[in-house]
């Protein structure tokens, strides 16, 4: 029996240090996981600082891209309503156009009316002639016509409209601050648009948060 117990003593060390070896290695892995985990968390927060650093210098970018968008259309105008034909020579008929609109400046628009195109591709399913799109090499000359439009005979009688060249940024803000503009006006307020901004009674309103 003594014998018998002594293999038996023997074998529970052996299995007990086959365990703490096992669970040796096991805690040494698990260990080296952490480490792992550890350095991959570091990692991330590292990343992610760089993101948001990124993230701002894009959303500058952005505005500055917009801001000189908007900038640069300053100096358009939009013609809408001028029938679209084959082989036309649509700057001189925008010439013209502006002529009519301003009829004491008409010697000076040969030489401020620059490019001048129509807005996009043209469609063989639509019958409606394309938007013209003119820039000016002045923007007095290209402030007056706009001023000069807004009460033109000239256009409201060949179904003619002038607008201002606005930005996909500028006419959602225009959009967001239409609503204020409206009530100012039903007010009997000053209430006007100059590019994306508005003004009632000569103070600058923003759009809501």
């Amino acid at each position: 029996m003594v014998s018998d117990n002594s293999i038996a003593i023997s074998e529970m060390k052996k299995a007990v240090q086959e365990n703490t070896e096992h669970i040796t290695a096991v805690k040494e892995s698990f260990d080296a996981v952490c480490a792992e985990l550890n350095d991959m968390k570091s990692r991330v927060v590292s990343v992610e600082a760089q993101l948001e650093k990124y993230k701002a210098i894009a959303e500058a970018q952005e505005k500055r891209i917009s801001h000189l968008e908007s900038y640069s259309r300053r100096w358009n105008l939009k013609l809408y309503g001028l029938t679209e034909r084959d082989k036309q020579d649509v700057r001189q008929e925008v010439i013209k156009v502006c002529r009519s609109v301003i009829p004491e400046m008409q010697d000076k628009f040969p030489d401020v009316v620059d490019t001048v195109h129509r807005n996009g591709p043209k469609r063989s399913n639509n019958n409606q002639p394309r938007g013209i799109i003119i820039q000016f090499t002045s923007r007095i000359y290209r402030d007056a016509v706009w001023r000069a439009a807004k009460k033109s005979t000239y256009l409201k009688g060949n179904n003619l409209k002038l607008a201002e060249d606005l930005s996909p940024d500028d006419r959602a803000r225009r959009n967001r601050l239409w609503p204020s503009v409206e009530a100012a006006r039903k007010e009997n307020k000053l209430a006007f648009f100059v590019g994306g901004r508005a003004f009632v009674e000569g103070k600058e309103i923003f759009p809501a948060l």
